[in-house]
């Protein structure tokens, strides 16, 4: 395809430009680079929030705007905050509580730009090993409190999360999904551990402010200066399918889930064997074939 069709490229982290290991590798960050010498705008859509990704961030060379916490947040790439989309305080206290309940700690993802402090972690349950590699490995501090009453950023929740296995994370899941349709937004999907960066049995279930994706905070990104069809999207997640659905070149990752698969143009080869880099060669730099 020539490449003068396209104005925005849409790239998610894990499971896409990442390998198992979370890095990224020499061939992806060459066709970054050839990317941009296009002209072609990258614009970085995670599930991350900006602290966890910041290495990667300065890894890429990226100088454009990031879109993270799976749309929950729209940052530079210093992580300075531009605009967001916040969890309503009752659906944080009732998940909160529900997940308590269960035996669980509550993960409050905040606004790290706004409030200082990237998670607090509520309840008096054991942390979840899964969660406790993760916050040591990224270096990412928290602050834990007894109950929800006890936060002191109640005003700047992007996500309420839970870890734990998926036997018992998807009835709680289901349930709240239930509960709180209309008012929020639930997903539930394999963690990223440190035996593997997905497929893991160990879940994470993740509430958002009810209309919060990627595409939408794109479009508040682009407003009306790009149309859909000029824009390329390449991901492998759940939280990847509205930007997929709506982007004019939709490429999946060999390794995405099913759900995903479903909206796909064009499959990439799998995120260990630098599909993302193959998809741009084939798909978006001068020269390639279309399929």
């Amino acid at each position: 395809m020539n490449t003068t069709e396209w104005d925005v490229l849409v790239v998610d982290l894990d499971g896409t430009l990442l390998c198992k290991q979370g890095e990224v590798s020499e061939q992806n960050l060459h066709a970054l680079d050839s990317v941009r010498e296009l002209g072609i705008e990258v614009v970085v859509a995670t599930g991350r929030s900006f602290r966890e990704c910041k290495h990667i961030v300065e890894r890429m060379g990226h100088y454009g705007v990031c879109i993270t916490a799976s749309g929950s947040q729209l940052t530079t790439h210093e992580g300075e905050g531009i605009t967001r989309s916040v969890v309503g305080s009752s659906v944080v206290e009732q998940v909160t509580n529900t997940v308590n309940a269960k035996g669980h700690r509550a993960l409050l993802l905040k606004d790290d730009s706004a409030c200082g402090m990237p998670y607090v972690l509520v309840g008096d349950s054991p942390l979840h090993d899964a969660s406790t590699w993760w916050f040591e490995s990224l270096h990412i501090p928290y602050l834990e409190v007894p109950l929800i009453e006890d936060d002191p950023y109640p005003e700047h929740t992007l996500r309420v999360g839970a870890v734990a296995d998926a036997s018992v994370l998807v009835p709680i899941a289901n349930a709240l999904e239930q509960q709180l349709r209309g008012k929020a937004k639930i997903q539930h999907w394999s963690a990223v551990t440190c035996s593997e960066a997905t497929g893991s049995n160990i879940h994470l279930l993740e509430v958002f402010g009810e209309s919060v994706n990627k595409w939408s905070m794109l479009e508040k990104h682009l407003g009306s200066s790009i149309l859909p069809e000029r824009i390329v999207a390449i991901g492998d997640g759940l939280n990847d399918i509205e930007v997929l659905k709506e982007a004019g070149l939709s490429i999946v990752m060999e390794n995405a889930d099913e759900n995903v698969r479903a909206h796909a143009d064009v499959f990439a080869d799998h995120h260990d064997n630098d599909g993302f880099a193959s998809a741009m060669t084939r798909w978006v730099l001068p020269g390639g074939r279309a399929e």
